[in-house]
């Protein structure tokens, strides 16, 4: 691949991720992650591997029904097999109990090239705001 041909799958590996959060899709959502991915979500000590990772998603996915995960196409550094990233998020979310929420985040990201494919390899995140919303209308969801 050339350099132009990286940046754009590693944007779009970002894009996936988004699209699969909002599907809440699991194994699409797991195919972003690099085997021994790392996430680092507020916490001292990040979650290693794909399989706690996805687990952990997975769980706090189940809390949240109506989930909407935009993300900003990302600048990109380029190495070889190997990148870095950052994009900018917004997430609105409604739990179980109907309590809604907007978030706006960053992702700072090294990915890696594994089995073929860009992956996140680490993904640091950090709320830049959150804040209670209302949530007013339907919220038909994605229908595919």
């Amino acid at each position: 691949m050339t350099r132009s041909e990286d940046i754009l799958e590693i944007q779009m590996l970002a894009q996936r991720y988004a699209d699969a959060v909002m599907r809440h899709d699991a194994e699409d959502w797991s195919a972003c992650w690099a085997e021994q991915g790392e996430w680092y979500l507020g916490m001292p000590e990040p979650m290693r591997g794909r399989e706690t990772i996805v687990a952990a998603w997975k769980a706090a996915m189940s809390g949240f029904p109506f989930a909407v995960f935009l993300v900003q196409p990302g600048i990109v550094e380029v190495d070889g097999q190997r990148g870095k990233s950052r994009s900018y998020v917004e997430e609105i979310l409604e739990d179980n109990d109907g309590n809604a929420m907007r978030v706006y985040g960053v992702y700072d990201d090294e990915v890696v090239v594994e089995d073929g494919a860009w992956r996140f390899a680490v993904r640091r995140y950090n709320v830049l705001f959150r804040g209670a919303i209302e949530l007013v209308g339907d919220k038909t969801g994605y229908r595919g």
